[in-house]
């Protein structure tokens, strides 16, 4: 019996800190419409959410304000945005990532401000703020590295990884993604 009141202990403790957190946001950002089971690592005033922004379930945000991170941290997402289900989104570090108005974002994709220096001690991270403009689509499990800046109006194809800049209006697609054709719209 012990053990059934620990785990009710800890699963309505977990439960009440996470409905805190979607107060603090709704409270905060009172036109978005964030689902449940989306999980919010880091500090909470290192997000600026944008009007009628959709952060639809599975997903992770990594607000930084952690020691790997250097304690910094920083997501902006503008108004009209839709994050679908299973995305990953790891703003920690100096630069942050930073999306535009109306991004349409497919499930299961990973935008990262940082990664881990291989080459280096297990700790060691390689910090590059992630910069994505207005009007953007990315589809379903595309990858993000750090450094990147995507222009307005491009589109990134299924499965591709971007480790480059992506000119405005263009299409990317590949591992790694390469200008598939230009001016789009």
């Amino acid at each position: 019996m012990k053990y059934i009141f620990d785990f009710a202990k800890r699963f309505f403790g977990n439960l009440h800190r996470e409905y805190g957190v979607y107060r603090v946001i709704k409270n905060s950002f009172p036109t978005v419409n964030i689902e449940s089971n989306v999980i919010i690592k880091g500090d909470i005033k290192n997000l600026n959410l944008g009007k009628n922004v959709v952060i639809q379930s599975g997903t992770i945000l990594h607000l930084g304000g952690m020691e790997w991170c250097e304690f910094k941290g920083n997501l902006v997402i503008g108004d009209e945005s839709v994050i679908s289900p299973h995305c990953i989104i790891y703003a920690g570090g100096p630069g942050g990532v930073r999306i535009g108005k109306r991004f349409d974002c497919g499930p299961g994709v990973g935008i990262f401000a940082s990664r881990r220096d291989y080459t280096r001690d297990i700790n060691k991270h390689v910090f590059g703020r992630v910069i994505i403009g207005d009007d953007v689509t990315v589809f379903a499990n595309a990858v993000i590295g750090p450094e990147v800046q995507i222009g307005d109006g491009a589109v990134v194809a299924a499965c591709s990884v971007v480790l480059r800049d992506v000119p405005p209006c263009s299409l990317v697609g590949g591992a790694p993604a390469r200008v598939l054709r230009e001016n789009i719209k």
